[in-house]
């Protein structure tokens, strides 16, 4: 019975049954009252006025002697029919606006949530009071205005989970890929917000029904001979001591409906999100296949064999208090070999994401981003029209980000998702694309990749969902892969695992990898090349086993002697750095470490060392590189 998993998954919810039970019960009361019901409702007798409940009239008759629980089960249509009319405006117009505000440029977006925000602290039901007085009384004029007053609460809602999905990494890299706007919008931000936006839709409605009801209570909307509940309500208080029922049924009827649509939101809203689908159910994921390559950008005809990327000055700043601007990478050069793996170790905020999202160009506004030099694969990123661009990073250049289920789109399969850059790209279709996808989960050591095509980030584990961001950045062969801390959510095995995968890629593809990482064991076990930062700085550069055997810098040494190793005894204390990094916002004048150096003279308070050469592959950032006090061994 219920084989797909998004139907489970909203009966499964514990509103599920009883939402869609009461739904039916009341669009089943909504199609067919009117029809059996209608005489019973409009017409009555004077002299059976006021009568209490009977045999003959189970709630009783209202001041014309009319049944009230025909009246009531025959405004249901109105009732329901006015307030999915208005929340269908609202939310037309206001997820519209939302979105558009959300994706606007920065001062432009700044000024969008100002004006949500301000229309947003008029109460709804005065809002709506106010434009009837300009789109008139009755049953549109109550839709148009409730429709009108809700919009904001629609806008807000969707710009801010806009706004949420639009920082995400998946949806960064479609923007470096190029994907339209459009593409973007209807592919990665729609669907991660429709399920809090469809519970808002039938939360609203409920709100809804109780507005307009209001309107209708004010004079201002249903008015005779046709009659919602909230038309019922205005009359039956007039005498609610004689006939109570004739109010309080219509007014049970709005929290009844009210109660039903709002469960229904949250089942649907469950059904609509696949992260909740195999919730009490064991999941499988189904069988797809196919296969083809993509077409990468083309390499430039003077490029030789060699270097694969090369940084000159890189800096990158950010607003700062007052007006100026602070730098979180400042002075970064930096070059990469074909089939090269580059360590980058240092403390959080020393400036290493940054880079690497600057070198993959996914940094935006109100970033700034600048170098001398920017050459990937022999071209001049910076020179580059905008689409040559995208195509030469989309299909040369890879990023594995330190968190995989916030850089997989969580509402898009596997195989999609892989398959994508190779469609985009490439011109594959669908099944050519997926046969590459399958290749592509099986280099990476996923297992069964036929049946994985067709599952949902959620239904991996963390080291799958790892491999699985490797196999879509291997799906155009790059030239550089970029793994930003691969490894820190993962338990040591995994971390093992992947460790292992990168180490293959790089033997088997020639593929250079820049390895950004915490974990100085996990660099020694891999890289070829060291870099250490500090403070948006490069400190120290050099071959891993010259760098861990006689570190030059003071940053260095610290950082290994924090770093515990299998024969390390256990009674001793690791070695810690006191103090903490400089804020970027205020760098001291000098050596930005010469607070927590020990080593510490007075030059190095007022001269900031450059990075120069320490020998044919060595160089540091320090006054004292080379010195007696600072060449002793590790050991």
């Amino acid at each position: 019975m219920m084989r797909h998993p998004a139907l489970r998954a909203f009966f499964r919810a514990p509103s599920g049954w009883l939402a869609a039970g009461s739904l039916g019960i009341l669009a089943a009361i909504a199609l067919l009252a009117p029809v059996f019901l209608s005489d019973a409702a409009t017409q009555g007798s004077i002299m059976r006025s006021g009568e209490g409940p009977s045999a003959d009239y189970l709630l009783g008759t209202d001041n014309l002697g009319r049944s009230i629980l025909a009246r009531l089960l025959v405004a249901t249509g109105l009732s329901l029919v006015l307030a999915l009319a208005a929340t269908a405006l609202a939310a037309v117009l206001g997820i519209t606006l939302g979105i558009l505000v959300a994706m606007a440029p920065g001062r432009i977006r700044t000024l969008g949530l100002r004006a949500i925000d301000v229309t947003l602290s008029f109460p709804g039901i005065l809002l709506a009071i106010v434009i009837t007085a300009f789109v008139g009384v009755g049953p549109i004029g109550a839709v148009v205005a409730i429709g009108i007053a809700y919009v904001p609460d629609f806008a807000r809602l969707s710009s801010t989970l806009a706004m949420s999905v639009t920082s995400k990494d998946f949806v960064a890299a479609a923007r470096v890929l190029g994907v339209p706007a459009h593409r973007r919008l209807l592919r990665y931000i729609l669907p991660n917000i429709g399920d809090s936006m469809t519970v808002a839709v039938f939360t609203t409605t409920a709100g809804a029904l109780i507005s307009v009801s209001s309107l209708s209570f004010l004079g201002l909307g249903v008015q005779p001979p046709l009659f919602d509940w909230g038309r019922m309500l205005a009359e039956g208080i007039v005498n609610f001591y004689v006939t109570p029922l004739a109010a309080l049924a219509p007014a049970v009827m709005i929290a009844l409906a009210g109660m039903a649509l709002g469960f229904f939101g949250e089942a649907l809203a469950r059904a609509m999100n696949p992260l909740l689908w195999s919730i009490g159910d064991d999941a499988r994921a189904s069988k797809a296949t196919g296969s083809g390559e993509a077409t990468a950008a083309p390499l430039k005809a003077d490029w030789k064999e060699g270097s694969v990327l090369s940084l000159r000055d890189l800096r990158v700043t950010y607003p700062a208090p007052g007006g100026a601007r602070m730098a979180v990478v400042d002075g970064v050069s930096l070059d990469i070999e074909a089939g090269e793996i580059v360590g980058v170790v240092g403390e959080s905020g020393s400036g290493k994401s940054q880079t690497a999202l600057a070198i993959a160009q996914l940094l935006a506004s109100p970033a700034e981003v600048r170098s001398t030099r920017h050459r990937f694969l022999g071209d001049d990123l910076g020179r580059l029209a905008s689409e040559d661009r995208r195509r030469l990073l989309g299909t040369r250049l890879a990023m594995v980000f330190q968190d995989p289920m916030g850089s997989l789109n969580p509402t898009i399969r596997i195989g999609d998702q892989i398959a994508e850059p190779l469609r985009l790209f490439g011109g594959a279709d669908r099944e050519e694309a997926l046969k590459t996808a399958v290749e592509r989960l099986r280099e990476v050591g996923i297992p069964a990749p036929e049946d994985r095509l067709s599952a949902y980030p959620h239904q991996f584990s963390g080291g799958m969902q790892q491999r699985a961001m490797i196999a879509m950045g291997l799906t155009n062969r790059p030239a550089l892969l970029i793994a930003d801390e691969p490894t820190t959510a993962l338990d040591v095995t995994i971390q093992a695992q992947v460790i292992d995968l990168m180490r293959d890629l790089n033997r088997e593809h020639s593929t250079a990898i820049l390895l950004i990482t915490h974990n100085i064991g996990v660099v020694a076990s891999v890289a070829q090349r060291l870099i250490v930062m500090y403070a948006g700085r490069i400190v120290e550069d050099g071959p891993i086993a010259a760098v861990l055997g006689q570190p030059h810098h003071p940053y260095t040494r610290l950082l290994l002697a924090a770093t515990p190793e299998l024969d390390s005894d256990r009674d001793t204390p690791l070695g810690a750095i006191e103090g903490r990094p400089p804020s970027p916002a205020d760098r001291p004048r000098g050596c930005a470490f010469a607070a927590r150096c020990p080593h510490a003279i007075l030059r190095c308070h007022d001269e900031d060392p450059a990075l120069r050469r320490l020998g044919d592959s060595r160089h540091a950032a320090c006054h004292l590189a080379g010195a007696p006090t600072l060449s002793e061994s590790r050991v």
